[in-house]
């Protein structure tokens, strides 16, 4: 059997009687040193707890699995991991494997990081978009700087985990983030982010040096904010009880606390009235070429109108997706007849 256990956010005081006897039940324990720092006496606390059988590991030797599996099929193998085993896609993918060898996994849960952070900031846990990882190299900044504008425009927040190697020790410190944030916004130039956006700093969640550090970019950036895991929050639309919490429990000024998505809605409104702009002046030209041309395409231009019309409906009511769809129906079937050449006629 194959065995993951996830430790929480409190190192071996956050094991589960259901996870510290199965982890005694396993002949082999493999504690996972990659997703997230673990301490040295951390490491001596989970030895005292369950025996010196515990082998720590690092990404190259969990990624290939190979020996975990084999160990797996013979004798029951315990894998524990921070917070919840089942956050890292690594981990998934192990357990898919082991499925697949007619080995039997169990999982046993523990809170993650993207669950604390709700009950830590005082935002709402379906208030957050996707994630995404800020890497120091590797995965390109667009992504990154994507993931946060698609967040911002739906109004929701961004939880960005910052880079922690393993084999090196590397941690992304997030004054070297917060730089990063503004290299990505010089090099996009969307207006998401300046020194006034509104951040928080959430460093060793759960850990008794905890810390949690939020204000305007501004402010944040020269702060030291000691050893890792540290993550970055870039909150969206606030709910009233929300800007409560950060005031109360993060101390934030309220001159600081701004809605960052209104940037993000900004942008979103006006790509989408130059798209109506350009369109209609197409549909003008479409309209009186068709009748210089004497075709018959009403229900064509009709159709063209009504998209135009929701798309300024959706844009009015705020869901900006749904109107740059609707102007891009309309967009399209103009170029039908361009492509078809049913009308000679270039806009």
């Amino acid at each position: 059997m194959l065995f993951f256990i996830g430790l929480g956010l409190h190192g071996a005081k956050g094991l589960s009687l259901l996870g510290l006897d199965l982890a005694k039940k396993a002949d082999i324990v493999y504690l996972d040193t990659y997703t997230s720092p673990v301490a040295k006496d951390e490491v001596d606390s989970l030895k005292g707890l369950i025996g010196d059988k515990i082998i720590a590991v690092g990404r190259e030797f969990i990624e290939d699995g190979r020996e975990i599996i084999h160990q797996a099929g013979q004798k029951d193998v315990a894998l524990v991991a921070s917070g919840d085993p089942m956050v890292a896609t690594t981990h998934m993918e192990l357990r898919l494997r082991a499925e697949r060898s007619d080995i039997k996994t169990i999982v046993v849960h523990g809170p993650s990081i993207l669950c604390a952070l709700t009950g830590e900031t005082g935002l709402h846990a379906y208030n957050f978009g996707r994630p995404v990882t800020l890497m120091r190299t590797g995965a390109p900044r667009s992504t990154v700087y994507e993931v946060i504008h698609e967040n911002l425009a739906r109004g929701i927040h961004t939880a960005l985990l910052l880079e922690y190697d393993q084999a090196s020790g590397f941690s992304l410190d997030p004054r070297e983030a917060l730089h990063s944030l503004l290299e990505m916004e010089a090099d996009n130039r969307q207006g998401l982010i300046d020194d006034d956006t509104l951040l928080i700093v959430a460093s060793r969640i759960g850990s008794s040096s905890q810390s949690i550090s939020g204000g305007n970019l501004a402010g944040l950036i020269h702060k030291d904010y000691g050893e890792p895991p540290h993550l970055l929050i870039i909150p969206g639309r606030l709910h009233f009880t929300e800007i409560d919490a950060l005031r109360t429990l993060l101390d934030i000024d309220e001159g600081k606390i701004r809605d960052n998505s209104l940037r993000a809605q900004r942008l979103a409104v006006a790509m989408v009235r130059r798209y109506l702009s350009s369109t209609r002046s197409a549909l003008s030209k479409a309209v009186e070429r068709g009748k210089a041309e004497k075709k018959h395409l009403d229900d064509l231009f009709e159709n063209v109108e009504c998209y135009l019309s929701d798309s300024e409906r959706f844009l009015n009511a705020g869901k900006y997706e749904l109107a740059i769809l609707s102007v891009g129906y309309a967009e399209g079937l103009l170029d039908s007849l361009r492509l078809t050449k049913e009308l000679k006629v270039e806009w």
